[in-house]
Order: structure tokens, then sequence, then C-alpha cells
């Protein structure tokens, strides 16, 4: 019976983790690197691969890709977390030009996670918001 219940309980909990990610099931996830001293309430901050950037700033309010190799099929998502990786309200994004969005950022969330997804490959960039 207790391992029963242990299994139930796993299953729940690992549920709810791939919840929150919103992890692409079938996508590989790569995780984009962030400059050192990222405060995009500051000035403008930049996470990036080889292929592509995404610079978040001033304010957290502007966010603008910097790609010539991002494929036309790729999608963005915005969550903001509290510290504790708690999920706050889903920000609002408009889209300002091909290239850049205007961002509504949230008073309680301590960390505004991108999402870029496309049929292949997730590449996930974490900003603190400071």
């Amino acid at each position: 019976m207790f391992y029963a219940i242990l299994a139930v309980g796993l299953a729940i909990s690992w549920a709810q983790v791939g919840k929150r990610a919103q992890m692409t099931p079938d996508a590989q996830i790569r995780v984009m690197s962030i400059e050192d001293d990222c405060q995009p309430y500051r000035a403008p901050c930049a996470a990036y691969t080889d292929d592509f950037g995404l610079v978040l700033g001033p304010q957290g309010k502007s966010l603008r890709l910097q790609s010539l190799h991002l494929p036309e099929d790729s999608e963005f998502e915005l969550r903001h977390f509290q510290d504790d990786a708690v999920e706050v309200e889903k920000p609002l994004m408009e889209r300002i030009s091909d290239d850049s969005w205007q961002v509504q950022p949230v008073v309680r969330s301590g960390r505004l996670r991108v999402s870029v997804l496309n049929a292949d490959v997730q590449w996930v960039a974490e900003y603190p918001l400071q």
C-alpha cells in the first residue's frame, strides 16, 4: 500500500512539474545564456544562443529579437514567476513589429521566462526582474 501511495504521489508531482514548465514534449530543450549582470529594469539585457538573441528592456517592457537564423514558424511564450518559482499571471505581450514586442510587466514577479518554440527545438531564457 505504501508503494502505491508513493507511486501516485510521484506521478502527480511530476505532472505538476511538467505543467509548470510548459515544455513542448517532442522538442529538444535548450537553455539560453544570459548576460552576467542582467538587470532589465535598469538597462537592456540579452539572452542568447549561437543563432539568435533576445534583448529585454529598458524597464523590462520591451522584448526585441536579434536574429537572422530563427525559423519563421517559431512562437514566443512569456511567463512570470515569483522568486520561489510560483507562477503568477501570464504577461500581456503585443507585437510592435516583426522583431519586437511590448511586454506588460507583472508587479509581483521576480523572473520572466521567455520560451521560443518551433517543431524541433525549444529555447528557454529566464530573466531576473529586480
